[in-house]
């Protein structure tokens, strides 16, 4: 039976789709490994899901990274502006005192700073100065600043220093130790003259001069002169400064004659506390001095009104004869010899003249009553009494 042939275009298609097939074959292994997991045949319509959640996975993980990094730039544009903002000092601004007081730390003049308006934050200026090597010496003081200084000009001035803004008060010459706490009462803001009476009255320091007891107060020692002192000065070292000056001042007066004399340092103070009182005109002091002098050697009493003055309970310009007799160790109309301490301050000139007086015999003396400030000087009672006369007591 003859062998029929498909025909020749079938058999080329048939040859193509074999060819064709053969070729997928080839192909398809390669995918499945590619694709398949382990153990099983992949298909290539298995792997696209995949493929799509993968995509999907990337653009997530970039969006939130993108998200990530426009909030860390959010967040770094707002911290460079609050420390821009904490560390500004703005435009510099009017002038203000500024007072740096002894022993403060650099922490604690960087708070009095910022309370000031000189600086925005006490904080970045204690350290700012602490990094340029300005940690302890920042002197103290009274400075004149500008609100919103710079750094550099602050520590500038503070390292440098001012001279402090003192206050200057005069003593008189011849104040008590009750006028003087009053005068610097009135004079230095704050002052506590209340204590200062008892410092010199009550609880003296310890001060060491021939003649002077312990305890005993410091009247006639607490030397009257211009003193330039800080407005915070306290009552005590107020007193210091008093009691140096009385000892630089006595240091340069001789007193050898005085040591001839019998009298001590301390006696030649209470003299002249009393010719301070009673001499009006720089000349008769060594004059009122030798009266002293005098009647002391011829052991009579010395009948001094400024004595009499300083027992009263309150000043009298003019004594009466009641007076004269008042009950006081102070009262040299009743007692023989020097008071118990000096009547009032003396100053250098009176002190000078106590431990020397001028070589007289005089032993009276009284106000001439002319205005003058001057007196008649005796070395007889008759003589003194003509003199009453004439000034018209």
């Amino acid at each position: 039976m003859a062998e029929r042939r498909p025909p020749r275009g079938s058999e080329s298609r048939d040859r193509r789709t074999h060819a064709s097939a053969g070729r997928a074959e080839r192909r398809r292994p390669r995918s499945a490994r590619a694709d398949a997991p382990a153990g099983g045949a992949g298909v290539r319509p298995a792997a696209r899901p995949r493929r799509r959640r993968r995509r999907g996975t990337r653009w997530l993980a970039l969006f939130v990274f993108v998200v990530c990094v426009a909030l860390l730039a959010f967040g770094v544009v707002k911290a460079v502006g609050a420390m821009r903002d904490y560390f500004a000092r703005g435009a510099r601004g009017p002038e203000v005192r500024v007072t740096v007081k002894p022993g403060q730390t650099l922490a604690d003049i960087a708070a009095t700073l910022e309370q000031a308006g000189v600086v925005r934050q006490a904080f970045p200026f204690a350290e700012y100065a602490k990094n340029v090597g300005h940690t302890t010496d920042l002197k103290p003081g009274v400075y004149v600043l500008h609100k919103n200084e710079k750094y550099d000009v602050i520590i500038a001035k503070l390292v440098a220093g001012v001279k402090p803004v003192t206050v200057k008060v005069t003593i008189p010459e011849g104040f008590t130790v009750r006028q003087t706490a009053t005068l610097l009462g009135e004079k230095i803001a704050g002052f506590d003259a209340h204590l200062y009476l008892t410092i010199a009255l009550d609880h003296p320091p310890v001060f060491r001069l021939e003649g002077y007891r312990p305890g005993t107060i410091l009247e006639g020692l607490l030397f009257p002169a211009t003193y330039e002192v800080l407005p915070v000065i306290t009552p005590r070292a107020f007193v210091g400064k008093q009691l140096a000056a009385f000892s630089a001042t006595l240091a340069g007066i001789d007193l050898s004659r005085a040591r001839r004399a019998d009298l001590t340092p301390y006696d030649v103070a209470i003299v002249a506390s009393i010719v301070e009182r009673e001499a009006q005109v720089p000349d008769e002091r060594p004059l009122v001095a030798a009266v002293i002098w005098n009647r002391l050697r011829k052991h009579v009493r010395l009948q001094i009104d400024a004595t009499v003055e300083y027992a009263l309970p309150k000043y009298k310009t003019v004594l009466t004869y009641q007076d004269l007799k008042i009950q006081s160790p102070y009262n040299t109309y009743l007692h023989i010899g020097l008071p118990p301490t000096p009547i009032a301050n003396p100053g250098a000139a009176s002190l000078a003249a106590a431990a020397d007086p001028a070589k007289v015999d005089y032993l009276y003396y009284v106000a001439r009553g002319d205005g003058s400030g001057r007196h008649y000087f005796s070395s007889t009672y008759a003589q003194f009494l003509q003199d009453k006369a004439r000034a018209g007591l």
